[in-house]
């Protein structure tokens, strides 16, 4: 009897769920997955795991064209911060960008790109407080 139980409360949970992203997509908002200001971590730690290990890459989950690279190239923690597309643009996905130790390769042609990402499409990063944050809310640029 309590397995019956705790099964038509899964069923319901289920389609409750179901029921208010049916409703709420009706509604004229855009259902997105993911956060378009993205918070990469502490700017110590992210400071240290960059100088120890290079660039960190954060690829879009959703299969979007946000992959991006994270790199510090500062001289202390909190300044010097860049993130840019982690391929070329036009590219495929099998094309991403390779870290080196001292430049990026492109994996699909001769291309290198600096730690600073060069001429690669850039995002705003913003440091509050001790949180390194990336804005994927603007086109990238240059």
């Amino acid at each position: 009897m309590r397995m019956v139980v705790v099964a038509l409360a899964g069923v319901a949970a289920g389609l409750a769920a179901f029921v208010a992203v049916a409703l709420w997509s009706g509604s004229g908002d855009e259902l997105r997955l993911g956060d378009d200001v993205f918070e990469a971590g502490r700017v110590e730690a992210l400071a240290r795991a960059i100088d120890e290990d290079g660039p960190l890459l954060f690829s879009d989950v959703g299969g979007g064209d946000r992959d991006v690279y994270l790199n510090h190239v500062g001289s202390t923690p909190a300044t010097g911060w860049v993130a840019f597309a982690a391929r070329p643009p036009g590219a495929g996905r099998e094309c991403f960008l390779r870290w080196d130790g001292a430049r990026f390769g492109d994996a699909c042609s001769p291309a290198t790109y600096p730690a600073d990402g060069g001429s690669l499409p850039h995002y705003r990063v913003i440091i509050e407080g001790d949180r390194v944050k990336v804005d994927l809310r603007q086109p990238p640029s240059p």
